[in-house]
């Protein structure tokens, strides 16, 4: 039994098998197609997104839990430890900090939620940041206080294969997503200040663009953290994903590189063949 436990949810993109070792309980959010309603990791994958949208699927909503459903998972965890903190997903992105603080009020201040300005392994690497610190004894201020400095330090960005994804979640219009499919355009996107942003674009041939992108983010290797390095995504040929490690090891080599596949959430919002590097600055 802990006194203090970290939590969050499956938009932290997270393997099970990394949530084993690291000892996180997470709650998990709702997919909706024209099949029906899923819960995410559990029922519903990247792959089967990406595969309902190229069989000619159209209508998908994301949901985050309700509060509800967060007043029983506290409710569960502290059966077991005496005080929660929850790292969640940035709360422009989803309406899960919300109810999860919402649901917080129930606990008489038992229970910590964590804007992390982040998605995907961005929240990761906060809450693997979290976990190593409630290991040291450290209170619950403590390690919150310490997150709102680490925030800053997550650098979380992505380039996409194309524009389709991101005209069906509004962000670009249908003039600039068939411009994008005409001319090989490969949006980055990455997260600032909560928000998620167009930072650049790459052009040409989609191999190529991803590891442009990589050297990019990696450009000031002398500033970086090299503890651990997330190579996250929808769906990725493992050619690419052996050329992004072994360019890795060129600009920046890490002590731990972790491939993780992107939650069904967060493929929903930004499609297939989305890849991305996500690490800490010092």
């Amino acid at each position: 039994m802990s006194k203090l436990w970290i939590t969050s949810d499956c938009t932290c993109d997270l393997s099970q098998e990394l949530l084993d070792k690291y000892n996180l309980d997470v709650l998990y959010f709702y997919i909706e197609t024209d099949f029906g309603y899923f819960k995410d990791m559990a029922e519903i994958t990247s792959t089967n997104i990406v595969e309902y949208f190229e069989n000619g699927g159209q209508h998908i909503h994301t949901a985050a839990p309700d509060t509800a459903e967060y007043v029983t998972f506290f409710s569960k965890m502290l059966q077991k430890h005496d005080e929660i903190i929850h790292i969640a997903i940035g709360s422009t992105l989803s309406l899960s900090y919300k109810n999860a603080v919402e649901a917080s009020k129930e606990f008489n201040g038992k229970v910590h939620v964590f804007d992390t300005g982040h998605l995907s392994t961005g929240i990761a690497h906060l809450v693997i940041k979290a976990v190593e610190l409630a290991s040291s004894d450290l209170s619950a201020s403590e390690i919150l206080s310490t997150l709102e400095n680490y925030r800053s330090k997550v650098s979380t960005s992505f380039i996409a294969h194309n524009a389709d994804y991101l005209h069906r979640t509004g962000r670009v219009s249908k003039n600039v997503k068939n411009i994008c499919s005409l001319f090989q355009i490969h949006p980055v996107l990455f997260m600032k200040n909560g928000e998620i942003k167009i930072k650049t674009i790459k052009i040409g041939d989609y191999d190529k663009a991803v590891l442009r992108y990589v050297k990019k983010e990696l450009r000031k290797a002398s500033t970086i953290d090299r503890s651990r390095l997330f190579i996250t995504y929808s769906t990725c040929p493992h050619r690419i994903l052996t050329k992004i490690k072994k360019l890795v090891n060129e600009l920046c080599p890490f002590e731990e590189i972790l491939e993780t596949k992107a939650s069904a959430t967060i493929t929903s919002n930004c499609g297939a063949n989305t890849i991305g590097v996500l690490f800490v600055r010092e």
